[in-house]
């Protein structure tokens, strides 16, 4: 019972942060509509911002894909995937906690709940029943 939890919450969690990529990318226009407010901000940092901004979006999506093939193998018996999970819950977590920390804005513990959930389902997926059994 363990496992199918822990596999739901996983995929859920993964699903979550590919989805992410779309909510974050759609924010743009408000970002370039506050530096339009400021006309001695360099456009060349404009499109510098742009692009780091979209590649982060298009890195939520890549996560998030890569998360649910990884659910998908786990589902199929691997057990050698889970570096995935951990090192991108690792990820999400630190930079979560240090956002928060840096910036004092509550909505960044988003993040450290996002990787405290991958790490936390890895380990029970990883560690719960035997390798023949589907999760």
């Amino acid at each position: 019972m363990l496992r199918k939890i822990a596999s739901i919450l996983f995929l859920l969690t993964s699903l979550v942060i590919g989805l992410g990529a779309f909510g974050h990318d759609s924010n743009m226009a408000k970002v370039a509509a506050e530096f339009a407010k400021f006309p001695a901000f360099d456009v060349h940092m404009m499109k510098v911002i742009t692009v780091v901004w979209r590649f982060c979006s298009g890195c939520m999506l890549t996560f998030g894909l890569i998360l649910v093939w990884t659910w998908w193998r786990i589902y199929k018996g691997a057990r050698d995937v889970f570096v995935v999970p951990y090192a991108i819950g690792l990820l999400y977590l630190a930079s979560g906690a240090l956002s928060v920390l840096y910036s004092g804005i509550a909505f960044f513990w988003l993040f450290v709940v996002l990787g405290t959930l991958l790490i936390a389902t890895s380990w029970a997926l990883a560690t719960g029943g035997s390798s023949q059994s589907k999760p």
